[in-house]
Order: C-alpha cells, then structure tokens, then sequence
C-alpha cells in the first residue's frame, strides 16, 4: 500500500503565497521566506524571522503575518506562540495585525492575537483583512437624507413620478461613483449634462454586451422636471447625494445597505398610482440569501428583481466570502453569478443604477416578462444554482406563472426561494398541483405580519426545489412572529436595538435542525400549503348567545335590522324615543365577561352533526317563489332571494353555516330551503329544537370569526373542528342545560 505524500514546509510556504497573495505592489511590501529579518522589512534591531508577511506602506492599513509548518506536522501550542511573538513585533508599527497559521491542511487565524473562526479553508489576504472592516453607514442619517431628497425633488425640481425622483437620484448617485464633477453653484443645465455624461462613459463598454442598459439613460434624459430649481436647491440635492455617496464605499462588503435603505425608504411616499412594487427589506434578503445557503460559488438568479435587492445583497455576501472586492473571484461574481429579469423598464433602470453604482453585473440584466418562453429560454442558458425571488403578489402580475417559468427552465435540485403572500398557493389550487407534480415544496416560513406594511396581508418564504416531484412528501413550516424592527417617526421599520442579527442567527439554526420551537409544524401538502396558525382558544359570553338570539327575534318578527340599528344609535346619542317592541329587544342585561368553560368537554362537529354542502344556484336560473334561499349573509337569517326551485331544498329543524364570504354567519332554519354553494347545512344527530339550535349557531359564529382572516372554513375543515359544550355526570352533553339557558334569554327577550 502506497504511503501519503506529505508537503515539505518550503512546499506549504510557497501553497500559502500563491494563495494569499503575497507579492509586491505599488502599497505594500509582501513575500515568504526564511532568510529575511524583521530588521531587513523595516523593524529596526529585530532579527526574528517570519515565514511570510505583507506589510502596507500605510501603518493604518492592517498587516499580516504567516506562519507555516509542513503537512505532516500538527499545529500545537509552541507554532501559536511563534506566530504571535511575530504579530506582536509588527503591532508595534501597524494598527491592525493578522496572523495566520497554515500546514498546507489545518489553518488557524488571530485577530489581534485572539483565535477566530474563519473556515478550514486558505483564502486570499483580502478575505483575512475584512474582519476589520466596520460598517460604518449612519442609518439614521440615512433616513434623514432620503426624505430631504424625496421632499427636494418633488417640490423644489417638481419631478412628481416617484419612480422617477428615485432614478434621477440613483443615476447622480452613480455619477458621482465615477467621477462626475458635482460642484456648488454649478448651473442646472451644466448639472444634468455631467450627470448624463458621466453615465454615457461609465456604460461604454457594458452597452457592446448589453445594448439595454442603454435604458438607463433614456430613462435618465426622459425625467420631466417642471421648474428649474433654485441654485441653493441644487447646492442642496448635491450635499445630500454627497452624503450617502461616502457610504457606498465598495470595500466594505454590505456596503448595500445604504441602497436598501434608500429604496425602501422612497417607498413610503408612494401614491396610489405607484403601488404594486414591493421592495423586499434589507433584513429579509439576508435571511434568505441564508436560508437556501447560498456562497460565493453559486450562481443567482432573481427573476422579478426590482431594484436589484437580492442581487445587491448576494454579490455583497458572495464578496465578502471570497476576501473582498480585489480578488479574483470577486470579478468573476460581478460578471457570471449575478442574473435578474425586470418587466418594467423603470424599475429596470433603477435596478441597473443599484447594479452600477456598485460596478457589479448590471451586464446580466435583462428587460422581459418573466412569464414568457423567452424568459424561460434566457434562463435556461445560465448555469443558475440558487433563486432568491419577491414575485409581484397581484394575479393580474402572474405571480405563479413567473414562479412555474423559473422551476421550469432551472436545472433540476436548484434551490428556489419565494416570498408569497401566505394563501397564496392554497387560493390557486390547480396552479399548485401542477408545480407540486415536478417540483418539491421544502419549507415554508412565516414572515412576521409587519415585514411589508401597507399590502394589507401576511407573507410567507416558501422554499421550492426544482425538477424534484412532491410525492406527498411533508413540509417543514415554522413561524417568525417577530424581527426585532420597531416602526420610528416618518422613518419606517428600522432596527433601533439591533436586535434582527440575533433573531436571525436564532432561527437559521431552528430551520438547520427543524427543531427547538413551538410554532415547528410539519404538514402534509395533500391536506394544506401554508403554514396554518393555531386558533386562540374559543371564548364566549352571555352577549354573545343575546346577539344570535335577538338576530333570531328581529327575523321572527319581520324589523329591518338597519332601521332597528339606527332607531337604537339615536336612542342612545340623542335620547330619541324607539317603538315599544324596539325597547324590550335592548333592555336585557348583556353580561360581557367571559363565560367560565373549564367544565365544558370538546366534541367534534361530526360527532354531533351531518354535514352537507350547499348547491350552486345561479340568478338565471332562479324561478319565482317563496321558498328561501340561503346565500352568504350576514343578516335575515341568510335569506337572500326567495325562490320557486325545488330540486334541492334541505329540511327544517337545521343550522346553515356560511363558509365563504360571510364566515361564520349561522342561522336556525325552521322551514325547508335551498342553501347555495358557500352555505354548509348541519343536520342534528340529536334531537334538537329552536333553542339548542340557537346555542349552536352563537359558537359557530364565534368559531367563523377565527377563520374569517385565515382561509374559508370549508366541510372537510368544519368535520375537523371541535366545540367544548356543557357535560352532564356521564361526560354526554347536557342539552338540559343548554336548553333552559337559551330559552331564558329569549323569552326576556320575546
């Protein structure tokens, strides 16, 4: 058996200057060897000799110091000792010092002589420098900026498109990234025209690969500015843009944040002709960027990518990884792993602006309609390994069609992550069963309800790999009820304690190890597809069963209920006098606390009812007559046509039940009917008069409430569903009980 062949130390020397870079540059000096002194690399009396270091001219630079054994020698305490003598010799020059302790297998590195973790891998010195780097962005002032741009623009240069006053500032933005004379007092048409300029020949070169981003300065040279503004005005805009300009500083690997916050912050202003953009939070594209494990080898695609978030944050994340923006590898990321598709071309220009003013792969940006062939077949033709996506939510966008075009035409097993509204995979059935049948629905977790505000629904990352059937398999699902933000003043949703970085950490390792927090759900895709919160616990009180009893009596007797609602309203806010039968219906006391249910036993609604499902009937096909017809509604006890059809009538001595529209509306039935297709009819299994039926019909209506945020409340759901009822000494319900209870309410009432 042929022996291992082990690197001499001279060999892992030489491994390690190829690998961190340690040559000579104009900045800084840099090599390996065994035969130079400190003394020799400016240390004066220090003849110490290290086995590598890169020394900057600039001693506030960060310094770094090697030190190498052969392969076949382990790492112990007398080679750590070594290495920070020699660190701490050039500390006393440099700022900032690291070390690093390499046998061509085992690697340990020291920041300012204390050990940290940085993977097993040798990667280049940059990777090694940016564990000092700071972020250094005044969020804050951030946010100060962005609404003195918003407010200058809009009033003072009269660009009243939203859109528009964003890209006017990403494009200056960009401009002043490469170099665009932006001076006080320069004239406004001087302004625009080094603004364009400087656009033009910052996209010389990408517009022979990609004549589209051409767009950008149409876009640019199309914004209407009503009035010429003021030269103060302009000094002014110049300030601002100076401002956040000094924190896109490129070395510093989440840089984008300040461009996160730019645009979700503009967003606040939008008007109601400017909605349907939702732009993801910086914290969320974090967490996913973590969540399906993207690295610096992989290759992302964003198909409705907006302003660029996601790409912005894994070119950022992706840098980072590989030692920093003047790597190798960080080109390559630039130009081969960053891929996104807008529709919009405004929006596409603002994405190439965030794209640009990072120097990045604006190149890889496409203009089309994610839901074509052609989208298909441009995605096809990248190697696309992850995609990180916030789809637009409204049908009307085709929010699943993009989503089945992008697991259609990725390679199969790539790791695809969603943001969605929370049903909306559920709302759309057969949609989903056919991306179920080819692709694999892995996790889906639960946004907190404020991550977009203003939408009006809850979302939810739903994690997909493609080309990988279901086949019933379950789905891990948890819930993250709370990041941390706290909404500030005419500032939005900010981390004001810094409190996400914790949370997130907290809940990748949940998600790692599907385990370790109550809101854990596995669910079978048969059953459900999204994640199902957990009912509060039902409570009832006396008001309650009065409110279904007086519904009941005001039916009986033929009162309206609007003008029942207004003769009581002016009763009690202007002492009017109401009718006789109007009095008594208002005078029972209503006792509003919470009935005390700790006694009462849970049964199923299938133990005690049969349940059947109402008949479509539709307008035309309704002949005259007087028999009812229960529709979804909420008031007449659900009575909304009288009809002469009979094929389908249920019998009295019922309870009907709205599950759609209405949910939770619940009616004593007395007289045969027709129920339509959103009513479910429950048939006792007990014997069961007007009161007992009045009792069920105040918890059903408590339980419909529950469901009326949640999804329809439909038969197979309702079959499921228990309710707790007061027991007799044999644990059997006590309809004694329940009886005599209704029946006094309503005969004080009658």
């Amino acid at each position: 058996m042929q022996s291992k062949c082990y690197l001499t130390e001279d060999q892992v020397r030489d491994q390690a200057k190829r690998i961190l870079g340690l040559e000579d540059t104009e900045t800084a000096r840099a090599g390996v060897g065994q035969i130079t002194t400190f003394n020799q690399l400016g240390f004066k009396g220090i003849n110490d000799k290290p086995d590598g270091w890169y020394l900057p001219h600039e001693t506030n630079f960060t310094a770094l110091i090697l030190e190498t054994k052969a392969e076949n020698h382990p790492l112990g305490e007398r080679d750590r000792q070594e290495l920070l003598k020699n660190c701490g010799i050039c500390k006393k020059k440099y700022a900032h010092v690291v070390g690093i302790l390499y046998n061509g297998e085992d690697i340990e590195v020291y920041k300012e002589n204390e050990k940290v973790s940085v993977g097993n891998e040798l990667l280049n010195k940059e990777a090694y420098f940016g564990l000092f780097y700071q972020n250094t962005i005044d969020k804050k002032t951030i946010y100060q900026l962005t609404k003195k741009i918003n407010d200058a623009l809009h009033f003072d240069f009269g660009i009243k498109n939203l859109y528009h006053r964003m890209i006017f500032t990403s494009c200056t933005l960009v401009a002043k990234r490469f170099g665009a004379m932006l001076i006080h007092d320069m004239k406004w048409e001087l302004f625009q025209a080094s603004i364009k300029t400087t656009l033009a020949n910052s996209l010389q070169e990408d517009l022979e690969k990609n004549a589209k981003l051409q767009i950008l300065i149409d876009t640019y040279s199309n914004i209407q500015v009503n009035t010429t503004p003021r030269q103060q005005s302009i000094n002014d805009f110049i300030d601002y843009v100076s401002k956040i300009s000094d924190n896109l500083n490129s070395d510093f690997w989440n840089g984008e944040d300040v461009m996160a916050i730019f645009f979700n912050e503009f967003t606040r202003y939008k008007g109601k002709s400017e909605q349907g953009q939702v732009f993801t939070p910086d914290h969320i594209t974090s967490f996913m960027y973590r969540l399906i494990d993207v690295d610096r080898n992989s290759v992302v695609l964003d198909a409705a990518c907006g302003s660029g978030s996601f790409l912005v944050k894994a070119m950022c994340n992706m840098i980072k990884e590989t030692g920093g923006v003047r790597t190798k590898q960080a080109n390559e990321i630039k130009d081969n792993q960053l891929f996104g598709i807008e529709f919009d071309k405004e929006i596409y220009a603002l994405a190439c602006a965030n794209m640009l003013i990072h120097k990045d792969g604006k190149t890889n940006l496409t203009l089309l309609d994610s839901r074509t062939d052609e989208a298909g077949r441009w995605i096809r033709s990248k190697p696309i390994t992850k995609v990180l996506m916030n789809p637009p939510f409204e049908n009307k966008y085709g929010c699943l069609d993009i989503v089945r075009n992008v697991l259609e035409n990725v390679g199969i097993g790539t790791s695809c992550a969603f943001i969605l509204p929370d049903n909306k995979l559920e709302k759309n059935p057969s949609t989903t069963k056919k991306l179920l049948k080819k692709n694999r629905l892995e996790q889906i977790i639960k946004l907190p309800k404020d991550t977009f505000q203003g939408i009006g629904m809850t979302t939810s990352i739903f994690v997909f790999t493609a080309g990988v059937p279901q086949n019933g398999k379950s789905i891990f699902a948890c819930h993250i009820e709370e990041d941390g933000l706290e909404t500030v003043k005419n500032q939005g949703r900010q981390d004001t304690k810094n409190r996400w970085e914790e949370i997130e950490d907290y809940w990748m390792e949940v998600i790692r190890k599907q385990s370790g927090n109550d809101t854990i759900q596995w669910i079978d895709p048969r059953q459900a597809i999204r994640y199902k919160e957990p009912l509060a616990p039902l409570e009832v009180s006396q008001a309650d069963f009065v409110r279904s009893v007086l519904h009941y009596i005001l039916y009986k007797k033929g009162i309206d209920e609007k003008d029942f609602k207004e003769k009581v309203l002016g009763m009690v806010l202007y002492n009017e006098t109401i009718p006789e039968e109007y009095r008594k219906l208002v005078t029972i006391r209503k006792d509003t606390e919470t009935i005390d249910t700790s006694t009462w036993k849970p049964f199923e609604y299938q133990r005690l009812f049969r349940i059947e499902k109402g008949e479509r009937l539709t307008k035309a096909n309704m002949k005259e007559g007087n028999i009812n017809y229960i529709g979804a509604s909420a008031f007449n006890n659900g009575i909304t046509a009288h009809i002469g059809n009979s094929e389908h009538l249920h019998d009295a001595n019922t309870i009907t039940v709205c599950y759609n529209g209405s949910i939770g509306s619940a009616f004593y039935q007395e007289n045969p009917f027709w129920a339509s297709d959103d009513v479910n009819v429950f048939y006792p299994l007990f014997e069961m008069d007007r009161y007992i039926a009045l009792f069920f019909v105040s918890l059903f209506r408590k339980e419909g409430i529950r469901y009326q945020f949640l999804d329809k409340w439909t038969l197979e759901k309702m079959n499921e569903t228990t309710l707790l009822l007061p027991v007799d000494r044999e644990g059997k319900p006590n309809w004694y009980e329940i009886r005599n209870f209704i029946k006094a309410i309503y005969e004080e009432m009658a």
